[in-house]
Formats: structure tokens, C-alpha cells, sequence
């Protein structure tokens, strides 16, 4: 029996209609990600018997954000073949081409291209909708190239923290001035004001606002040094950022102090391949502990530096069995049935809600640290973890750097429950994980994994068995 979508607990369930959707050619002119005939409230998946099969990863959102920022700073158009086809994507692209970038579908992806920039009187408005990867890197590169630009983005994002990255490009020359509330979107940007020189930033909330900064270092004459103050939140993500900075042929100088300089390069790229998704594959290696089976991912860079790809460690301290081969991963549900773990998680913040998953199948307390920035993501991630848990069953104690969580859960009756999930994409791919093995389990918005992985829920039907 394939999942179903139903409006309210109670009422007669609507069929899953997913397949109704039309499909749509990224970049193409069209965006609308929900349908009318598209149920978004519910989404019932039966418990399943076990996982089999192999799904391919989608392209990796952290490595497409990047690569079209790059491209669209390049002189000359840079092919990005296989990009990911997302909401925050798209968001990027549309803030892209506002800000002169032109962006053409090929058979392979999209060719992007400079020069970036709007000489004009007028503001020139930027709507990031849900994105905080394309709000923090426009941030930088608004005010590095001509133009004037008014930043914005969904109620969801406008709530997000920007102040550290404001006052690192302020230090900078650059003019940036908060048109709602001092440190948060909207920011009205004089384009070209930011200067060459020397950026000091705290990261400690977010590796984002480092990476902003290095990316914008390419539309500035003379680039930037930037040294981060203390630690860096997700700092694997910033070694993406300089990955795919040298990919694209710029100068990357690491210092003795720790600062990073950036400069343009003068060699030219004329195309860049999108690796395979590691934040959106994990669900599928959680998968194979909880409901028992057997799954392969493809796509998947290996060995990687995604920040990510370090929880694939911790998913086989779990009990998961995990073969490791360059292009295909391998998991599968162990004997002795999954273990609890305590982590050090801060590098690896987008896995936290999988694994999370698994750790509330595992019999005993599994600890998860050093993830305060959670709180600060497209959700209170730690608070909405801990709803989860509640919701299967399970203990969960939530302080302010981490969680822990003790399993097995143990559901009273068998009346359904609702799933939130916070309008979250990674909650909503953890919630799914529960309903593999626990009944009457609802999940809330499930539409919200467009965000990330519009597919999550289709590749998932693909490998469960019910029979």
C-alpha cells in the first residue's frame, strides 16, 4: 500500500496525487512548486516490512549554491551541469538574473554567466524567499558589485541572523543598513562599496557568513583577506566553499593565523558537475537500520569533504553496516539491531535530525552536542527533535548546546498522531523515518522537502516493501 495524503486526522484519505505534478525544467520560466491539485497537510506512511534497493542522490544544494554564485561572478558563461532543482535553488537564481546574471537551460543543466551588476538609481529587490545560504551570500556580493539592492526574503527568513555578517562587511567599507530590525533581513545594500583588505567575522552561528565572505572576495578588486573570530559553525562547509573557489579556477591563500585570501583567478572554467547530496542521502542509510533491509545510494562523492559525509561514521557506530565505494554507498540494517552514540555533532548539523531518527529506535540514551546553532536554522531544530521524539514515544532532554535521547519508543494505543515538522525539510525527512516503523503516524506539511529535495518522498516509495 503506497503512502497516502489525507487534510485532517480522521477524515477519509485523499490519494497521493504527487504524480499529477507536471513536470518543470529548472530555470525554465516555470516555478510553482504546489500545484492546486497538490494535498500539502498530511502524509500517511504505513509502517513497512524492510528497505531494498538503490536510489541516486540528488545534485548537493550546498555545492549548486555555490557554483551558481561563481559562475554568475565569472566573466564568461560556466555550464553547471546537473544542478540542483530546489526551492532555495531557485530562490538564488531569480535574485541571480535581478542582479544582471544571464541564465539559460541546457541539455546537461544551466549555463550561468556575468557580469553581476545593476548601475541604477533604484533598488534593485533581491527576494531570497526561504534561503539563508542565498541571503547570506548575496549579503556579501551585493555590496561587492555595482548597484543598489534591497535584500529580503519569506517571514521564515527575515527571522534568521544576519548581524554578524553585517558588521564583518561594515568593517569592510561596506554600506549595509537594516531596514526592519537592526540585524536582520530586509538590508537595503550600496552595491560596490565593500573594499580589498582585511574582514574579521564571528562564525560561531553560522559557517555561512565566512563562506559569504570568501565567495565575495572574487568581485572585489584585490579580494579579501577573512579571518573568522573563534570557532566556526559547520566549518566542513566552508571547506566546500574554498573546493569549489579553487574548482572555479580562484587564487585560495590559507595564512599562519588562520585568515583566508581570496582573490580572482585568471584561469577559466568552462564547466563544473554537481556532486551527489550527502545531507539528503543520509535519510536513506537511517532508513536500512530502522526498518531492516538493505540500501544503496549513487552520486556520492568519496572520499568528500562535505560536512555531512563525516556522519556516515556515526550512522555504523549506530549498528548500521556501511560499505564505502567511490560513486555508491552501501547500508544495511545489522544484526544486533542499532546502539545509542554519544557525538560531537557540530560539524555536521544537517545529519542531526536523521540520526536523531535512529537514536530513537536505539534501546538506551544517545547524546548529540555541540549543536546550539541548531536552534538558529529553518526551524528551533533542537526543539523540534525533541517534538518528534515525543510524538514516537521516546524520552528527549533538550538543553541548550545538544539533546538526548532515550529509546525504544513506547506509544501508547494506536490512535494517529501528528508528526510536526515546522515547515523543515530535514524534520520532515526525519518524520518519515518514524512512520517506517511505527503506525498511525502523520506528517505535517510534508511539501516542505522542496526546500531541499523535492523527490524525497517518490525515491523513498521506490525502496520500500510492504509485502
Amino acid at each position: 500500500m503506497p503512502g497516502f495524503r489525507c487534510q485532517e486526522p480522521g477524515l477519509a484519505p485523499v490519494p497521493d496525487t504527487r504524480h499529477l505534478i507536471p513536470d518543470t525544467c529548472f530555470a525554465s520560466g516555470t516555478w510553482n512548486l504546489k500545484p492546486d491539485n497538490f494535498v500539502t497537510d498530511y502524509l500517511v506512511l504505513p509502517p513497512v516490512r524492510a528497505v531494498r534497493g538503490t536510489v541516486a542522490a540528488p545534485p548537493s544544494k550546498s555545492a549548486t549554491n555555490r557554483a551558481l554564485l561563481l559562475a554568475a561572478l565569472s566573466p564568461e558563461p560556466v555550464e553547471i551541469v546537473r544542478p540542483l532543482d530546489s526551492g532555495d535553488t531557485r530562490a538564488l537564481v531569480r535574485c541571480l538574473q535581478a542582479m544582471g546574471a544571464a541564465v539559460l537551460r541546457t541539455p546537461s543543466g544551466l549555463s550561468v554567466g556575468g557580469p553581476l551588476g545593476r548601475p541604477s538609481r533604484d533598488d534593485v529587490v533581491l527576494d531570497a524567499g526561504d534561503s539563508g545560504t542565498a541571503a547570506r551570500f548575496l549579503a556579501a556580493t551585493a555590496a561587492a558589485v555595482p548597484g543598489r539592492y534591497l535584500l529580503t526574503g519569506s517571514e521564515q527568513l527575515v527571522r534568521r541572523p544576519m548581524a554578524e555578517l553585517v558588521a564583518a562587511l561594515r568593517s569592510a567599507g561596506a554600506s549595509v543598513e537594516s531596514a526592519g530590525a537592526e540585524g536582520f533581513l530586509p538590508l537595503a545594500i550600496r552595491g560596490g562599496s565593500l573594499r580589498s583588505g582585511d574582514v574579521v567575522v564571528d562564525a560561531s552561528r553560522s559557517g555561512q557568513f565566512l563562506s559569504a565572505l570568501l565567495l565575495a572576495g572574487v568581485a572585489v578588486e584585490g579580494g579579501l583577506s577573512v579571518r573568522s573570530r573563534g570557532a566556526v559553525a559547520s566549518f566542513p562547509y566552508v571547506e566546500t566553499t574554498l573546493e569549489t573557489l579553487a574548482d572555479f579556477g580562484h587564487s585560495v591563500e590559507r595564512g599562519a593565523e588562520g585568515e583566508i585570501g581570496v582573490r580572482r583567478g585568471v584561469r577559466k572554467t568552462g564547466a563544473y558537475a554537481v556532486p551527489g547530496d550527502w545531507s539528503s542521502a543520509l535519510p536513506f542509510f537511517a532508513a536500512a537500520g530502522i526498518a531492516g533491509g538493505e540500501v544503496s545510494v549513487t552520486g556520492l562523492r568519496w572520499p568528500s569533504p562535505d560536512a555531512d559525509a563525516r556522519a556516515l561514521d556515526v550512522v555504523a557506530s549506530m549498528g548500521i553496516g556501511v560499505e564505502r565505494e567511490a560513486g555508491e554507498i552501501r547500508a544495511r540494517g545489522g544484526p544486533g539491531g542499532l546502539v545509542p552514540v554519544s557525538v560531537e555533532a557540530r560539524d555536521f548539523p544537517d545529519a542531526v535530525p536523521a540520526l536523531a531518527a535512529i537514536a530513537i529506535f536505539a534501546a538506551g540514551e544517545s547524546r548529540f552536542r555541540g549543536i546550539a546553532h541548531l536552534r538558529l536554522k529553518e526551524s528551533d531544530r533542537i526543539a523540534g527533535v525533541e517534538a518528534l521524539a515525543a510524538a514516537a514515544g521516546a524520552r528527549c532532554v533538550a538543553g541548550e548546546d545538544g539533546i538526548a535521547i532515550t529509546g525504544p519508543p513506547r506509544r501508547p494505543g494506536v490512535a494517529p498522531i501528528r508528526l510536526p515538522t515546522f515547515d523543515d525539510h530535514r524534520l520532515a525527512m526525519a518524520a518519515a523515518l518514524l512512520s517506517l516503523a511505527l503506525p498511525s503516524l502523520l506528517i505535517a506539511t510534508p511539501d516542505c522537502v522542496g526546500k531541499s529535495y523535492p523527490d524525497f518522498f517518490r525515491d523513498l516509495e521506490t525502496i520500500l516493501v510492504r509485502d
